[in-house]
């Protein structure tokens, strides 16, 4: 039978590991995605910034129940919601959060992902900036270089390229 943790004592818990010093092999955005897997059965979630516009963001962490191994995005999802992290009105980033059954969220959990929104916006623009800054210097750093194409058979002749769901 499973049993939830109270959110309660999840964001007690949240608040102790954001408070601890991070160290370079325990982020403790992982540690947040584990408490909320294992004390809520989510099966899949991601953290998210904002990097370099309001449409642009960096997946920062994630993580997955561990009786789901070797998933990294569920294919089967039937429920997910996203949470946007504000802070001031200036949004931060985003929680996605996946479930394989139909209706897994109920208002328990949007107040409890809201609130756990709000603890890592205020920590990622407090004593986790430095996690935001090397995300945004990564996705900086990415757009900077032009991805090279590699040559084909077919590279002097005009190809058509469709995307998912086009003819």
């Amino acid at each position: 039978m499973k049993t939830y943790r109270s959110p309660r004592e999840l964001l007690a818990e949240m608040k102790r590991a954001l408070a601890r010093k991070p160290s370079f092999r325990n982020s403790p955005l992982s540690e947040i995605i584990e408490l909320l897997c294992r004390g809520r059965h989510y099966s899949w979630m991601g953290i998210y910034l904002v990097v370099g516009g309001a449409t642009r963001q960096q997946l920062l962490e994630e993580g997955m129940d561990a009786s789901h191994p070797g998933q990294l995005r569920m294919p089967e999802t039937r429920t997910k919601i996203l949470v946007q992290m504000k802070l001031a009105d200036r949004e931060i980033g985003v929680l996605d959060v996946e479930s394989p059954a139909e209706n897994a969220f109920g208002g328990e959990d949007r107040v409890l992902l809201e609130d756990v929104a709000m603890l890592l916006a205020r920590f990622l623009t407090g004593p986790g900036k430095y996690v935001a800054r090397k995300a945004r210097e990564k996705a900086t750093s990415a757009s900077a270089v032009p991805a090279r194409r590699p040559q084909s058979a077919s590279a002097g002749r005009g190809s058509k390229t469709a995307a998912v769901g086009e003819k």
